[in-house]
Parts: structure tokens; C-alpha cells; sequence
């Protein structure tokens, strides 16, 4: 009431958010795809661990973030392991958590998480210009504030009626929503210890929803990235084969994240110091 106009224009900024988040979520149908089946109660773990140094070093070649860096591999990996069944290397869509705790409530316990969706280009062969798409369009989202729009439609269904939440979960969770689950979820900087025992290795579980055959989640410990594939065992039996594409497209994007080899006065390559002295 003091500040009407100030007020009115925050909500417009807000509504537009929230538009655009249920526009990019529910307004973009998934493809359909064999990881979208129907579930069974069979759950399965494909696990990689890589240094997080090499994430590191692929982010900053490039200039992007770990979280594209993630979602670039989960991508390459995604369309290696539909061609060898002998899918089409379709685009799929995934749902990718966002924490939108402010800077200032950062020590306090709980999460603060909300949403946004992203094309992930399964179809694009090139490494490097899959990283750049997946760049520029978190960069889109994040600058036009969809994740602060999604955490407005979640506080809004939540005083909704039941009727109403159950029906927004169900179309939230739909396969024809979004495809696959990618979080990457930062763990702890200091080191771990239980009994005197360090805490090496941490794999996340990203939940599964009804008829969602894969989830992928990444988490830091002790200097490592490790992925957790989360996979209904039935439909995705072979999620390990997946594993193994993702870590093979670490290895494709660090091979094109390394400055090239210094040249001799002569002009030629140098050759590399592999460490022996006559």
C-alpha cells in the first residue's frame, strides 16, 4: 500500500518469470524416447569417478560453467548410447534443479531448489559446440529469471487445493514434461572423515518418476567428481554401457580443451618431456 507501483511492477516481473518457466516446462512437449517406459521396482546404480580438476579445466578452456560441463557429457553420452541401440540421436529434454538460495541465507540448513528446463542437443555430433548450445541457453534461462519464476508456481501450488497440487505433480513429473534428470549438486569443501576413515567417494541418487528410466546426478568429495546413474534395472538394464559413454565424452571434450602444443624456433611442435635423462 505504501509503494503500490513499486509493488505492481515486482509482480509483473515475476508473473513474467513464472510464465516463462511454465512455458518452457509444460509447453514444449519431451520426445518420446526409451528412456521414458513404463516403471518397474527395480533400481540399479552406474557410477563414474573423475577427478574434478578435469571438469575444471574443460570449464575454463571454454568458458562456461561446471553445470553445462555436466550437462554437455550427459548429452554426448545420451546420444552414444541411443545410436548403439539404434535410436535416432533426438534432442531430449531434461529437468535440471537450481538452487535459488540467496547469497545471504546461505548458512542456513534446508534446501532451496527450483527448476528449469533445457533442450539437451543429442542430435548436435560436434563436442564443442554442444558445450556452447547448452551455454547459451542455461545463460538464457538464468538471465530471464525462469528458475525464480518456478520457485513463484511452486509457492503458489503449494496453497492451492490438493486436487490441484496432485494434478500439477503428475503433469510436472510426466514423461511428456521432460525426459531425464540431470543435478549436479556441489558437496563439501573441507574433508570427511567417519572413525578416522576419509570419505573418498559420494554417488548421488536423483529420484526416479513414473515412467523415467534414467536420472543423473554428480557430486563433489575429496577433489572427485562421481556421477550416479539411477536407473529402473528392467527398463535401462545396460545403464552402466550409459555410464560408460558419459565418461568417454569427459575424454572427447578434455582431448579439445587443451591449449596446443608450444612451437619450436624452427616452427615445429615441440616434442613432449615424457621424463627421461641420458
Amino acid at each position: 500500500l505504501a509503494s503500490p507501483r513499486r509493488k505492481l511492477g515486482e509482480l509483473a516481473v515475476e508473473t513474467g518469470r513464472a510464465a516463462r518457466a511454465l512455458g518452457h516446462s509444460v509447453g514444449t512437449r519431451a520426445p518420446i524416447s526409451r528412456f521414458d517406459v513404463p516403471s518397474s521396482p527395480l533400481r540399479r546404480l552406474g557410477t563414474i569417478s573423475r577427478p574434478l580438476e578435469e571438469l575444471h579445466s574443460i570449464k575454463a578452456f571454454h568458458g562456461t560453467t561446471i553445470n553445462d560441463v555436466v550437462l554437455a557429457v550427459s548429452a554426448a553420452g545420451m546420444r552414444t548410447f541411443l545410436l548403439r541401440h539404434g535410436d535416432p540421436a533426438a534432442r531430449l529434454k531434461a529437468m535440471v534443479p537450481v538452487s535459488v538460495r540467496a547469497a545471504a541465507a546461505a548458512s542456513e540448513l534446508g534446501n532451496r531448489i527450483s527448476f528449469m528446463f533445457l533442450d539437451l542437443p543429442c542430435d548436435e555430433p560436434d563436442p564443442v559446440r554442444r558445450l556452447r548450445a547448452i551455454n547459451r541457453a542455461s545463460m538464457e534461462r538464468k538471465q530471464s529469471g525462469e528458475p525464480q519464476g518456478a520457485d513463484m508456481v511452486l509457492k503458489v501450488v503449494a496453497h492451492a487445493p490438493r486436487s490441484l497440487q496432485h494434478a500439477t505433480a503428475r503433469l510436472v513429473a510426466s514423461p511428456r514434461t521432460f525426459n531425464v534428470v540431470v543435478s549436479n549438486i556441489p558437496g563439501p569443501t573441507e574433508p570427511l572423515y567417519m572413525h578416522g576413515c576419509r570419505l573418498t567417494e559420494a554417488y548421488p541418487v536423483v529420484p526416479l518418476a513414473e515412467r523415467h528410466s534414467v536420472s543423473i546426478g554428480m557430486t563433489t568429495t575429496a577433489g572427485r567428481a562421481c556421477f550416479g546413474l539411477y536407473a529402473d534395472r528392467k527398463a535401462l538394464p545396460d545403464v552402466d554401457l550409459l555410464a560408460t559413454d558419459i565418461e568417454a565424452a569427459i575424454d572427447e571434450l578434455l582431448a579439445v580443451s587443451r591449449p596446443p602444443a608450444a612451437a619450436t624456433p624452427n616452427g615445429s611442435q615441440a616434442e613432449p618431456d615424457m621424463g627421461i635423462r641420458g
